[in-house]
């Protein structure tokens, strides 16, 4: 058997401690000194980052060994600043420090203009020790271009409760309560309570029964901080801060910090006061030129512009034709009642009516009047009558007076059905002699009918609105046509026409003058400018997380646009809300629509937001966006092989290696020295033990010799 010596027992001993030294000097260590950052718009102003790139500036102070080559850094918006950046930094040192800088592109940043905005940035490189660093923080956002001063953040230790990155922002009613709900997130786990207090902004109320609610952080994953507010009936639209404050105990010393969140307020503006606001949209007339002395009907479309069912209103056929000598009911009254009339729908109504007999040619005008409540509103309608031959004929043997009429108009193209707000268009009106004598020296005067409204929806382009036509033979007919503007900001519905003739006609060998106007409709409509802007998705997500996204919408048209609707399609999602009925638009409000869908697949997602309304004419439009995310396989955190972390140890907030593995590793160093310690020791017993057997041994020899 070979024997072991004490020489090599304590150089294996000696070994032993060698290799735990190398396993401790391979462990990292936290990096000396302290890291500030600096953010700042690099043109243009804080309003419009959306044109603006934002450059980052780093300063590791302090530094020794040799400079990293690069440096990994991810950036993320906080308040009203959104940014989702990854990238490398530049890295350059001199004098003991390194010093970074990234620039953001504009196309990854967006910011709402209302609220404070900051970054949250995450560093991480490797020094040339072979030590690895890394950090978290948060810096504001300068408006100063100019200014690239460096500023020292929060130490990480009095920084570490944020907000979850895109979390949607609640919103609450005027006038109502509602459950508002923050999920609070921490970097690092916290050993005992954590106690979070809201304080709210003016007119919103906490109806819980404290605003501090008592919190645990020893593990990972955000925490929700709900409670229960009323917002005053008189509290304004917009977006107001609340403040969280946050305390709580690290290494025995107590701590406290502010979170800056949202909510988001639904004043009177936008949650509008229920009103109905009936307008007559068309009519027909049945035959559509009435003849002198016969029986006709007038269908009247009556619609709901309002937010609200309409109730027992009155609807009155009338107007200065509705005369023995001209119009007269036929076995109906001149008044309808609507029951009841929805927000959006529309009705019609018809009349019976019958013209005189007598009734000359031309175009003659009644108007609808509805009456709902304390309000009303008078339409006017244009009924065109051929007269009596017979009669004309007596006219002729009397030698009446010619009569001049507008035969037939045109406001446009064959098919255009009516003429748009703001674009100028050219109005042609055939005018016949419907007498048996000629007339000369015609003046006509072309202008627009004066309403309660306007005061007259057409002007004048390009021309004057006088005309001179020196005669018109008997019979015979001219055509004479102006250019007309109407007002870019009236009602969509049908607005008059005024031509003012004067002539002049040699009757029974004297010359007589007259003077008569007639009028006609023309629809008018305003051009449909709702628009829809891009889907922004705050992605990608962790599968099993909720994808957030948010889309706009504005109406910059003149006209109320109705029954707004909106659909969420797609592949590898489910949605709680695929359709949403939103209601009317009314010209120049504006809003926006949060999208939540829950990913059943990793990978890609894509989508379509579909927007459909009604347009003033009825209608029916649709706008479609398309999105797109990512969605990342849940990856499960790796545990050490050393066994399960406690999740009551406290952690290092300085950053560096937790302090349980400083006990795991010290534990480990003690095992080693144990174990060589028992090895020497076992090796110096067997070679006692052999020197007395060899003594042993001795003595039987010399015992036996002597005997």
């Amino acid at each position: 058997m070979k024997k072991i010596t004490t020489k090599r027992a304590v150089g294996f001993a000696a070994a032993m401690m060698m290799t735990l030294c190398l396993i401790l000097s391979a462990i990292p260590v936290s990096a000396a000194g302290s890291l500030s950052a600096r953010a700042t718009v690099a043109s243009g102003s804080l309003e419009s980052t959306a044109s603006s790139d934002i450059i980052v500036y780093f300063t590791h102070s302090d530094y020794s060994g040799a400079t990293p080559s690069e440096a990994k850094v991810t950036a993320n918006g906080s308040g009203g600043l959104s940014c989702s950046y990854s990238g490398t930094a530049s890295v350059s040192g001199s004098d003991g420090a390194l010093s970074f800088q990234i620039t953001i592109p504009k196309s990854n940043v967006s910011y709402d203009g209302m609220s404070s905005a900051g970054l949250t940035l995450n560093v991480t490189y490797t020094g040339g020790a072979g030590g690895s660093y890394s950090t978290t923080t948060t810096v504001p956002v300068t408006k100063d271009p100019q200014d690239n001063t460096p500023v020292t953040p929060p130490a990480i230790a009095g920084n570490i409760f944020t907000i979850q990155e895109d979390a949607p922002i609640p919103s609450i009613d005027a006038g109502k309560q509602a459950e508002l709900s923050y999920p609070i997130e921490s970097s690092k786990r916290i050993s005992g309570d954590v106690q979070i207090t809201a304080q709210l902004p003016e007119q919103l109320y906490f109806t819980t029964a404290s605003a501090t609610q008592t919190m645990s952080f020893i593990r990972s994953g955000a925490q929700k901080y709900t409670f229960t507010v009323s917002a005053d009936s008189e509290l304004k639209s917009g977006t107001y801060p609340v403040t969280l404050t946050v305390n709580y105990k690290y290494s025995g010393e107590a701590k406290s910090e502010t979170i800056t969140t949202y909510v988001k307020v639904n004043g009177k503006a936008a949650a509008e006061e229920a009103v109905s606001d009936l307008v007559v949209t068309g009519y027909t007339v049945n035959p559509s030129n009435v003849k002198a002395g016969a029986n006709f009907k007038i269908a009247v479309t009556v619609k709901n512009n309002g937010n609200a069912t309409c109730k027992n209103a009155l609807v009155t056929m009338g107007g200065s034709s509705m005369s023995t000598e001209a119009f007269t009911m036929n076995g109906t009254l001149d008044s309808q009642t609507i029951s009841s009339l929805a927000a959006g729908a529309s009705t019609t109504l018809t009349f019976s009516l019958c013209s005189n007999s007598k009734m000359a040619s031309g175009n003659y005008i009644l108007e609808a009047a509805i009456g709902s409540g304390e309000t009303s509103t008078t339409s006017k309608i244009f009924v065109p009558v051929t007269g009596n031959p017979e009669a004309a004929s007596e006219e002729a043997k009397n030698e009446s007076t010619p009569q001049l009429i507008i035969d037939s108009y045109t406001y446009g193209e064959e098919g255009v059905t009516s003429v748009v707000g703001g674009e100028v268009f050219t109005l042609s009106a055939v005018i016949r002699n419907t007498g048996k004598i000629a007339v000369s020296n015609v003046k006509i005067t072309v202008s627009a009918t004066a309403d309660a409204e306007t005061g007259g929806a057409f002007s004048p382009a390009n021309s004057s609105n006088t005309f001179y036509i020196e005669s018109i033979p008997a019979g015979g007919s001219i055509t004479q046509s102006i250019d007309l503007l109407p007002k870019a900001d009236a009602k969509p519905k049908s607005y008059g026409v005024d031509f003012a003739f004067s002539y002049e006609a040699l009757v029974n060998d004297e010359l007589v003058t007259k003077d008569l106007t007639q009028t006609i409709a023309i629809p008018l409509t305003q051009p449909d400018r709702f628009e829809v802007g891009e889907p922004t998705m705050y992605g990608p997500v962790d599968f099993g997380q909720t994808l957030n996204g948010y889309v706009s919408y504005v109406n910059k048209g003149k006209s109320t646009i109705f029954n707004l609707s909106m659909k969420v399609e797609g592949e590898g999602f489910t949605t709680a809300e695929a359709e949403t009925y939103i209601g009317n638009v009314e010209s120049g409000s504006s809003d926006g629509y949060d999208i939540a869908i829950n990913p059943t697949q990793a990978g890609p997602i894509s989508g379509t937001i579909t927007f459909t309304y009604e347009d003033s004419n009825g209608d029916t439009k649709e706008i479609v966006k398309n999105f797109q995310s990512e969605v990342m396989e849940y990856v499960e955190p790796e545990i050490p092989d050393g066994g399960m972390m406690d999740p009551n140890m406290p952690v290092d907030a300085e950053g560096g290696m937790p302090i349980w593995g400083w006990i795991a590793i010290a534990g480990g160093a003690v095992v080693v020295i144990v174990i060589a310690a028992v090895v020497v020791s076992k090796i110096v017993k067997k070679k006692k033990q052999a020197a007395l057997d060899a003594e042993d041994d001795y003595d039987d020899d010399d015992t036996g010799a002597q005997q």
